[in-house]
């Protein structure tokens, strides 16, 4: 047996107000869709945030049927959870995810389903607020003994543990030990598949990158799990051919040698790269003079989007600026996190304050509004 494991497809999202980029989302999971297809797996699972928001489009509903409908005629079920942006707080209607249903798509919510000889269990995003009222661990034994009994039990889960979050929230701590194999969504970076007591624990990261801190910019895909016996789960991750985000650190003396470096790369013209430039100068480079240096050597035009984080330091601090530069994004995080607790408006906020960070006059800033006025409408 084989199956597919993906998550956090986050459908519909247009990083960076781009519409280039909205589309990204859809072709990562698309390519999933066929190489499913081409491969002839089993099934797939996606562990939450299918889209990335509660109330996509009809253009992203339109597309996601289209995904699931294409699974259902090769006969390839797809089973999802809820994640944090498919429901969103305070959300009364019912989700998007109900509408794919209807074509093909399983949506298991403390709930499973069976399939042959495996049990497919999902729990569906849970705040973290709510999960110290609740007892995680009894809620899975209890699903687990209301299944028939089956030789291979999976389990869907998309929750904030430790280490990758913030949170004293343990998988060891709450998994109880009747699951043969964990899938786990809401951390966007890629894992090595892992052992929890009798359970291997699959984290496959998102499709696309999301933000512009993520750690590395490390290759983006999905896993392809094959399963001989009980005993023999093997896990292969496979890369999505993804727009490269490009990063560059740079001072006033090593700025030329960055822009050399980028003039001897190949570039894609069907998907131009985001560069992404971190810089600090003890004199007057400003960001506009980054980017007119790079139009001068004919390099602005190869790019989607270039955004300049520029610090402007002292002697006596020379590199200590990038250290400065995650502590606040992961201050900002914790902060937003903290007082925001609808998912879509935190989302929001979160793309204005990285888009307000590389605008040089408020003159760039009112074009933002103009031209991404869907942020700005709670």
């Amino acid at each position: 047996m084989k199956f597919i494991h993906l998550s956090d497809t986050h459908l519909g999202y247009q990083h960076l107000g781009l519409t280039e980029r909205k589309q990204d989302f859809t072709e990562a999971f698309s390519y999933v869709v066929d190489y499913a297809i081409e491969n002839s797996v089993d099934f797939i699972i996606h562990t939450g945030d299918f889209f990335h928001s509660s109330r996509p489009s009809n253009e992203i509903i339109i597309e996601a049927i289209q995904l699931v409908k294409k699974l259902k005629d090769n006969r390839i079920p797809i089973f999802t959870i809820h994640g944090n942006h498919d429901r969103g707080s305070g959300t009364r209607d019912r989700s998007a995810l109900d509408i794919l249903k209807e074509f093909g798509l399983t949506l298991l919510d403390s709930n499973f389903y069976t399939l042959e000889d495996i049990n497919i269990f999902g729990i569906k995003y849970i705040h973290s607020i709510f999960l110290k009222r609740v007892d995680l661990k009894s809620i899975l034994e209890k699903l687990y003994e209301e299944a028939p009994r089956k030789e291979f039990n999976m389990l869907m889960l998309h929750f904030e543990f430790s280490p990758f979050f913030k949170t004293d929230l343990e998988i060891e701590s709450v998994l109880p030990e009747c699951f043969e194999y964990v899938g786990v969504g809401h951390f966007h970076q890629a894992q090595e598949s892992y052992r929890v007591k009798n359970s291997v624990v699959v984290y496959p990261g998102s499709t696309e990158y999301t933000q512009f801190n993520e750690r590395d910019y490390s290759q983006k895909g999905f896993y392809l799990i094959h399963i001989e016996h009980i005993k023999s789960i093997n896990s292969q991750f496979v890369p999505i051919p993804s727009r490269k985000f490009i990063v560059k650190r740079f001072n006033d003396d090593s700025l030329e040698s960055r822009i050399e470096e980028l003039r001897s790369l190949e570039f894609n013209e069907s998907k131009k790269p985001v560069l992404i430039l971190k810089g600090a100068t003890k004199g007057n480079l400003s960001k506009k003079n980054v980017v007119q240096l790079l139009e001068n050597r004919g390099l602005k035009s190869e790019f989607l989007h270039i955004s300049v984080d520029l610090e402007r330091i002292g002697l006596e601090y020379e590199f200590k600026y990038l250290d400065h530069i995650e502590k606040t994004q992961s201050y900002v995080e914790e902060i937003l996190q903290k007082n925001i607790e609808d998912v879509q408006v935190r989302e929001k906020v979160r793309q204005v304050l990285y888009a307000i960070h590389s605008f040089e006059n408020l003159q760039e800033f009112e074009v933002y509004i103009e031209e991404n006025k869907e942020l700005f409408q709670l």
